[in-house]
């Protein structure tokens, strides 16, 4: 189960590396230093799904966005390498990504469920774009939860060890 999980993981990290140089990067980059693909592919996503948080921009949102470009993103190249490479101590650091990205996702679809109403939305166009988030909530949740148990379980054999010494 353990190499099904990375190499979903993997393609997970690897699919993320575009998606926030093209589209999450929006939330911080100003629209003069945007690329023309870039702010046609954020145009068609508020069109077809009426994302009022890329519409709206709260500053706390603003903030995830750039710690998802400063954090995050170093993340998905490194533990995308890690996990090619099978290489473990990847896993405290998958652990705390698992949570940042679980967390900031669920105040995300909080506030999309809370202030949706006073967007002009629809109960079906929030639904829609709750839809289109719960992938982010619920992935880093079991990624959070899977490297959790991982490194519990390493940590067990280090102290096996250590009183068998």
């Amino acid at each position: 189960m353990k190499q099904y999980l990375d190499k979903f993981y993997y393609w997970y990290f690897i699919v993320h590396i575009p998606i926030t140089l093209l589209i999450d990067s929006t939330i911080v980059i100003p629209d003069e230093y945007q690329l023309w693909i870039q702010k046609l592919i954020v145009s068609f996503h508020i069109e077809t799904n009426k994302d009022i948080l890329l519409i709206e921009s709260p500053l706390w949102f603003k903030v995830f966005g750039l710690f998802e470009l400063v954090v995050q993103l170093p993340i998905f190249v490194i533990g995308s390498i890690f996990l090619r490479n099978k290489d473990e101590r990847i896993t405290p650091v998958m652990m705390i990504y698992g949570f940042n990205a679980f967390f900031t996702t669920l105040v995300c679809l909080i506030w999309v469920i809370a202030e949706g109403d006073n967007f002009g939305l629809t109960r079906a166009e929030i639904y829609n774009l709750v839809l289109i988030y719960v992938p982010y909530l619920i992935i880093p949740l079991v990624m959070m939860i899977d490297n959790l148990i991982r490194n519990i379980k390493v940590f067990n054999k280090i102290e096996i060890t250590k009183k068998n010494q």
